[in-house]
């Protein structure tokens, strides 16, 4: 008899107590015997060098309690939230999970579906409302929220002010044959510093991590054990590569880039020869209309020449 398992799209950047408690709460709520996780690999979806290279991460993850760890090719990885969402779950139904299983800052499935299905069948008038609004100069995540807001109604703009509820969203548009259930984001919140107990974010740990603040308890010790040893990932280095690329590449192609155009191969091409560091490239760019994210995601997507993903496959 075919045993029950249960996917899991993650990044575990690096792996800490809140995804012990997603990983188990999966498993309980689905039955499943076995637990397969997508995972990005070197690079993570909003743009950065991960805290510890795919290997270790993945090491973390199956000490921890997962069977399975797979990668998500780096095109979807480092990508925003429809791509991202799309290569995970093509991933999991590939291999044919029973659920797939998601946190979300919501934890109602029911909610998250009906809105899924609205956002689904608006999804060009959407786009549509989006793109006019970032060419009067909204950033995206504002204009995807007006969008929301002005065509399905206050309460799913609400929603997708939260970082897990957005991909929970991607993640339900895109499973056709799995089943899905969410798990409720325990703890601070995604961006949250704060820690809370044994709880923190994982942009917490690694911020502590930074400091050089002990974070052995906010991640099961199978994990720490592994990460904690982990060389970490060089900005200087990552700067002088990302320079190296610009001034070999023209404007022109850097505007082909997956997180490019509007002219930010031209800003990038003028800019770089007047900074001397990765966060003073980042600032440099970054505007009212250049979220941060857009613009770190640029600059990696740059570096590994990500272009035209709509007509990259997928691949385990």
């Amino acid at each position: 008899m075919k045993k029950k398992s249960v996917g899991i799209i993650a990044e575990y950047n690096p792996f800490h107590n809140g995804h012990l408690y997603h990983l188990n709460q999966s498993k309980e709520l689905t039955d499943a015997e076995i637990s397969v996780v997508a995972m990005s690999g070197n690079f993570v979806q909003r743009g950065q060098v991960a805290i510890a290279d795919k290997w270790k991460r993945a090491e973390a993850a199956v000490k921890c309690g997962a069977d399975l760890v797979v990668e998500i090719p780096v095109i979807f990885a480092c990508n925003s939230a429809p791509y991202f969402a799309k290569g995970g779950v093509e991933i999991l139904e590939a291999l044919g999970v029973d659920y797939v299983s998601f946190g979300s800052e919501s934890g109602n499935i029911e909610e998250l579906k009906a809105i899924s299905q609205e956002m689904k069948r608006l999804d060009g008038e959407i786009e549509e409302y989006i793109k006019e609004a970032v060419k009067n100069g909204l950033a995206y995540p504002r204009a995807r929220e007006e969008a929301i807001r002005e065509l399905i109604g206050p309460q799913a703009a609400e929603l997708i002010n939260n970082p897990n509820n957005i991909l929970a969203l991607e993640y339900l548009k895109n499973i056709e044959n799995a089943e899905v259930v969410t798990v409720k984001r325990q703890g601070p919140g995604y961006n949250d510093l704060n820690t809370c107990d044994e709880l923190a974010s994982a942009t917490a740990i690694r911020y502590l991590m930074e400091e050089k603040e002990d974070v052995t308890g906010l991640m099961p010790q199978e994990s720490a054990s592994v990460i904690l040893d982990c060389r970490r990932p060089s900005e200087e280095i990552l700067f002088k590569l990302i320079c190296h690329k610009v001034l070999t590449t023209s404007a022109e192609e850097l505007d082909e880039i997956c997180a490019g155009g509007e002219g930010l191969g031209n800003k990038l091409k003028n800019c770089i020869r007047r900074v001397n560091s990765y966060e003073e490239l980042v600032e440099e760019l970054k505007s009212k209309r250049y979220t941060r994210t857009r613009i770190e995601r640029f600059l990696i997507q740059t570096l590994l020449d990500i272009k035209d993903i709509d007509h990259m496959p997928n691949y385990i």
